[in-house]
Parts: C-alpha cells; sequence; structure tokens
C-alpha cells in the first residue's frame, strides 16, 4: 500500500534510486518517453498524457521497481492529479496497433493466390506435350541400313511411348532417341508423348528399308562355271585314212 502522506514523486524516485537504476534504462525496460518520467518525478502530472495512457505507465513502471500500479493509480485520481480523457476514458482505436483484419479476408487472400497461380500453370498442368522428331529428316525417309536411331525432343510430357508399348527416356533438357530395327520395305513408328492430366501429341514417321543387293555364293559359282566354258581349248578332229595314201 502507499503511504498516505508520501507525494508519488517522492515514493517514485526512492524506487529508482532502490533500484540502482538509469534514467535511460528505466525508459527503455518500460517503453516510457524520458521526459515523461522526468515530469513524474518532479510531480508535473499536467504534462502527463491522458487517463489511459497515464493508467499504463503506472502499471509498466510498478512491474519493473516492484509497487502496485493500480494503487497509486487510483490515489492519484483522487488527489485529481490525473487529466480525464473524456467520458469513455479509453484509448483511441487504432493509434499504434493496426486492426487484423477479418479471418474471412484470409481465406479469400488464399483463394485468389490459388486461381492467380492455377491460371498461370493451367497451360503446363493440362495442356499438349509439344513433341518433336529432328531424325529423320524427311517423312518418309529410305535407308539402306537395318538399323536406325530416331531422335527428337519433347517439352511438358510425363512419359514418352514408341508404338504404345515401347517407352523412351527423356533426357534432362527433353531430349529423346531411340533405335530401332528395320525389316525389309516400309516401316511407320508412332511417337506418343503423354500428360497425366493433359492431352496426348503423336507422331508416326514412315521409314523404308531398301537393302543394297550383293553378290551371292550361288551367282559367284554361275560366274565362275561361265568362266571356265569360256576359255577351254577346242580339241582337234581328226579324219581316218581309208585309202592307205598318204595326203599330200
Amino acid at each position: 500500500m502507499p503511504q498516505t502522506d508520501t507525494p508519488f514523486e517522492q515514493f517514485f524516485a526512492q524506487k529508482i534510486k532502490e533500484r540502482g537504476i538509469s534514467l535511460k534504462k528505466l525508459s527503455e525496460a518500460t517503453g516510457i518517453a524520458p521526459m515523461h518520467i522526468e515530469s513524474l518525478l518532479r510531480g508535473g502530472y499536467e504534462n502527463m498524457p491522458s487517463s489511459p495512457y497515464f493508467h499504463g505507465y503506472l502499471m509498466r513502471l510498478g512491474e519493473v521497481l516492484d509497487f502496485d500500479g493500480d494503487e497509486w493509480w487510483m490515489r492519484l485520481k483522487k488527489e485529481g492529479a490525473v487529466r480525464n480523457s473524456g467520458a469513455l476514458d479509453t484509448l483511441p482505436h487504432n493509434r499504434f496497433l493496426k486492426q487484423a483484419p477479418p479471418k474471412y479476408l484470409w481465406a479469400v487472400g488464399v483463394v485468389l493466390v490459388i486461381l492467380v497461380y492455377l491460371g498461370f500453370q493451367a497451360p503446363h498442368i493440362l495442356g499438349k506435350p509439344t513433341l518433336t522428331v529432328t531424325l529423320p529428316d524427311q517423312n518418309p525417309y529410305t535407308t539402306s541400313s537395318s538399323t536406325f536411331t530416331l531422335e527428337g525432343t519433347v517439352q511438358n510430357a510425363d512419359s514418352l511411348y514408341l508404338n504404345d508399348n515401347q517407352e523412351i527416356t527423356i533426357a534432362p533438357d527433353g531430349s529423346w532417341q531411340q533405335t530401332v530395327l528395320l525389316g525389309n520395305g516400309l516401316n511407320p513408328f508412332k511417337i506418343s508423348a503423354k500428360k497425366f492430366l493433359g492431352g496426348e501429341t503423336d507422331i508416326t514417321e514412315q521409314i523404308i528399308y531398301n537393302p543394297v543387293p550383293g553378290t551371292g555364293a550361288a551367282g559367284a559359282s554361275a560366274s565362275s562355271t561361265g568362266a571356265s566354258s569360256s576359255t577351254s581349248p577346242a580339241t582337234p578332229s581328226t579324219t581316218a585314212n581309208t585309202s592307205g595314201t598318204p595326203h599330200l
């Protein structure tokens, strides 16, 4: 309980002395401006702010200096040292603290952010893949080799397939290649780029395998036989002498 015969300014100065704290440190600890602390020390209550602030100052000072701020508040009010701020005697709204927006505004904001994100990402999430074939560079393409390596690039695809059943590995940069075995004549190859939530892009390449004719074993034998017949020397024919007279 504050002593009734001790003025607050004297009591306040004694508490500061007991605590051994400077006015600067006290100001930092309570958040009260040094000029207001000095006004309290000299009893200059007319220089103090309105009652809600004054009351708050006493409560904070009481916490730091270990005295009952409420009791001193009631006593100073009775002594007329407190300047009333009005009928309601309350702190003005939004003077120091920003009023938190209603909760539903946060929900609306989150929904708007999600919608904007989906708007930008929709083509990537739901769109069709972009597929290109760089080899072969013609369609149809004719080759004399029994194997061929298909090459190309793909973007915005989750998977890539050859003829719907053989998966093709996609490199990190989007490039791909696949070696295929060719049969004689026309060989169609369907490349399909697929997306889980999007569409599908297909390209069909036609490769014609036309092997170069080679000389087989039968041809070599026939050639050898023909050469032998044409180069065999002719056998001379003789005629028997039946008259016994030599030919002159």
